[in-house]
Parts: structure tokens; C-alpha cells; sequence
């Protein structure tokens, strides 16, 4: 059970990043479109499961040490290296708005300059993501239960809050759907997640044995997301219209409850943006690793020098400009896995008792 949880919180880790724990992304993809938005969020949680599933079964089966592996031998040499070279420039992109966000919130939160602020994360993240599996298991072990306990609690506090049930009720009925369109939102935004987790979980598998962990890890991991999908988007809704027109829906809510709940969240949404970027970071760096031949360190250090200079560009511009793209993409690959994994392998299968027999 000790190895599952790991592997579940590094899974949740490389996910819940700033757009999540600070509810922008959950007001985004689910909150606007009113209660159907819970639909969408159960429907994120069962893709999580099953697809997470499948990757770990085609990592364990045929082996693969990087992403790079996984997308070649769906979509083979010939697509393979356009959609291996989209993938790396989007979680590039991901790994740049951790480090652009959070130098942003150590500017407006502690005052320092946000050039010092995005040098001090990207030599934290280095530090942790040089111990490579390790230091992103441990990390994730530290940050996940953390988080999680603190987004509960602010769950937990508005709906004690709320007079009664049907105070609660009659809330939830009155937010309109801003947009149309749950079901697509819903499948792009668990798409893009798992690409992500795909980048970590591969170079972790390719060092473990035991596949049990791995799919009890990604279970407890995708059930978890989505009850803190579910928690955030019930406050957000709650707290409707003003939360809303928030920048960090989640922070605006805490504020309501006194000086320290708000502080915590601050610090949660930074520990996240922290997490996820080393989640990055390590899977970039595995990537060019095992591709070019390189050492983990050096491939390590060459990402983050040349993510610090793109990482001035600016959260909310990078956020805009890769998010959408990066949907569509990831949802072409979860197709190509699911081909791989129960009708390609399959097929192949029952083509080798035949070429044996010859």
C-alpha cells in the first residue's frame, strides 16, 4: 500500500498544478458550463482510470524508458517523430508557465523581483529533479497530502457555512452555463493531464518490476483528482457569480474565512506549480536522456537553461497560446494508445502462434 501511494500522489503531483489548485482551470473546463460541469469532472475521473491503466500495461509490456518510446510505437516512425516533437515543445511550454507562474507569485506574495523569483524556482527545481525518481517521489509524497488536506478543508468550510441543503441546492441550479460544450471540454482537459503524467510515469516504470503499484498507484491517484475536482468545482459554483471573475477562484473564496486560510492556499499553489515543474523537468530531461545519449544531468540542466529565458514571456500569454493546441494533441495520442493496446497488441498476438506453426 506505502509504494501505491506513492506512485498515486506522483500522479496527482504531476497534474495538480497551479491552474488546478488555484481553481482557474477547474472553473474553466468545468465550472462555466454550471452543474453539468460535475458530469464533465466524473467523466475526466473514469478516462483518468482507464487510460492510465492502459499506458502503464503498454510501459510494463514493451518496455519504454521515455515518452519518445510510447509515441513511436503508436503512431510509428514515419508520424511518430511529428507528434514526439509536438509533445516535447507542449510540455516544454507547461514546464516554462510553472516557472514563469512562479516567479509571478513570489513577486506579488514576498516582493521579490519576479527575474530572481523564476532563477530561485529553476535552481530549487534542478536541485530536486537531479535525484531524478527519487527526489520526485519523495517530493510529491510531501506536497500531495498537504494540498489535498487543505483543499478539503476549504471544501469542508463553505459547506458548513451554507445554512442548509437546500441553501446548497438552490445555489448550484442558479449558475447558468456560460458556454456549451461540457463533454469536449472535459475529454481535452483529461487528455492533456494524462500526456503529462505519461512523460513521468514511463522513466519510473522502466525502473520498477512491479506493475501492481503502478496500476493501484494510478487508481488511487485518478480517484483522488477527481473528489478535488469535484470539491473546487462545488465552491467555485457556490461562491458564483464573483468567483467567476477571479484570477485564483480558490484564493478569492479563502479570503472570506479569515488571514490564514488564504495564506495556506498561496503557499499550496506555489508548492503545485513546484511539483508539477519538476514533474516536467524529469520527463524532458529522460527524453532527450535515452534519445541522444546524454546524461541524465547534463540533459537536465540543458532544459532548465533554456526554459528560464521562455519563461519571460508570461503566465497568462503562455497559458492562452499552448493549453488548447496541447488538448487536441494529447487527445490524438490517448486515441493511438487505446489502438495500440486493444486492437494493435492484440492482433499481433494472434499473429505469432501463426508465424510460429509456419
Amino acid at each position: 500500500m506505502k509504494d501505491d501511494l506513492k506512485i498515486a500522489f506522483v500522479f496527482v503531483g504531476t497534474i495538480v498544478g497551479a491552474g488546478l489548485a488555484s481553481g482557474q482551470e477547474i472553473l474553466q473546463f468545468f465550472g462555466l458550463y454550471g452543474i453539468k460541469g460535475f458530469l464533465g469532472i466524473l467523466l475526466c475521473g473514469v478516462m483518468y482510470i482507464i487510460l492510465s491503466i492502459v499506458i502503464v500495461n503498454l510501459c510494463f509490456k514493451h518496455k519504454y524508458k521515455s515518452y519518445r518510446d510510447i509515441v513511436e510505437a503508436v503512431f510509428g516512425k514515419k508520424f511518430g517523430w511529428l507528434v514526439d516533437l509536438l509533445l516535447t515543445f507542449f510540455i516544454f511550454g507547461g514546464n516554462t508557465i510553472m516557472l514563469s507562474g512562479g516567479g509571478a507569485m513570489l513577486k506579488e506574495y514576498i516582493g521579490i523581483d519576479r527575474f530572481w523569483g523564476i532563477i530561485l524556482m529553476s535552481v530549487l527545481a534542478f536541485l530536486v529533479a537531479a535525484f531524478s525518481t527519487k527526489g520526485i517521489i519523495i517530493t510529491n509524497a510531501a506536497i500531495v497530502p498537504l494540498s489535498t488536506t487543505v483543499i478539503l478543508i476549504l471544501g469542508l468550510i463553505v459547506i458548513l457555512s451554507t445554512k442548509s441543503d437546500t441553501s446548497i441546492r438552490l445555489q448550484l441550479l442558479s449558475v447558468p452555463n456560460v458556454k456549451d460544450g461540457w463533454l469536449i471540454s472535459s475529454i481535452l482537459y483529461s487528455s492533456f493531464n494524462l500526456i503529462v503524467a505519461t512523460g513521468v510515469i514511463c522513466p519510473i516504470v522502466a525502473g520498477s518490476k512491479i506493475k501492481k503499484h503502478f496500476i493501484n498507484g494510478c487508481v488511487i491517484g485518478s480517484i483522488l483528482l477527481t473528489i478535488l475536482a469535484l470539491v473546487i468545482n462545488f465552491s467555485i459554483l457556490m461562491y458564483y457569480p464573483k468567483s467567476f471573475y477571479n484570477e485564483i477562484p480558490n484564493l478569492f473564496i479563502a479570503k472570506g474565512f479569515g488571514y490564514i486560510l488564504p495564506l495556506v492556499i498561496t503557499i499550496v499553489i506555489w508548492l503545485e506549480m513546484f511539483s508539477t515543474e519538476i514533474g516536467n523537468l524529469y520527463s524532458l530531461s529522460k527524453r532527450f536522456e535515452y534519445s541522444l545519449k546524454i546524461p541524465y544531468t547534463i540533459s537536465l540542466l540543458a532544459v532548465i537553461l533554456f526554459s528560464i529565458p521562455v519563461s519571460f514571456i508570461g503566465f497568462s500569454n503562455l497559458i492562452k497560446l499552448l493549453y488548447p493546441p496541447f488538448g487536441a494533441i494529447s487527445l490524438v495520442f490517448l486515441v493511438g494508445c487505446i489502438y495500440k493496446y486493444f486492437y494493435k497488441d492484440a492482433k499481433d498476438k494472434k499473429r505469432s502462434p501463426r508465424q510460429k506453426g509456419s
